[in-house]
């Protein structure tokens, strides 16, 4: 099954949006939670006002959930904007998320 999720880091908790069943209802692996972390860190690092991020992407269920992120969102204050492309898909790479340009196969 592939759904949309947005993936929200705030670097205290992760919160996912668009589940079908609810946000409780997958657990995400270890590794990509790691990832989202550490983006959280870098953006935070250098984006002085940054309240949050949040990763747009395809979530998929199956033996394994997997996730294939798109942007990356940056929330500051009542205003925000999107990273640019090839920021977030470095990001993204350098993290152990997978790009939805060169999607998880299963």
């Amino acid at each position: 099954m592939e759904y949309h999720i947005h993936i929200i880091c705030d670097g205290q908790s992760v919160h996912i949006d668009g589940l079908p069943g609810g946000p409780d209802s997958i657990t995400l692996p270890d590794s990509i939670l790691r990832g989202i972390n550490m983006i959280w860190a870098l953006v935070e690092a250098r984006v002085g006002d940054a309240e949050c991020i949040c990763i747009g992407g395809i979530g998929y269920t199956g033996d394994v959930t997997a996730v294939a992120a798109f942007d990356i969102w940056v929330q500051t204050g009542d205003e925000g904007y999107y990273l640019p492309v090839d920021v977030s898909a470095r990001l993204f790479s350098e993290n152990g998320i997978p790009y939805f340009h060169s999607p998880f196969m299963s």
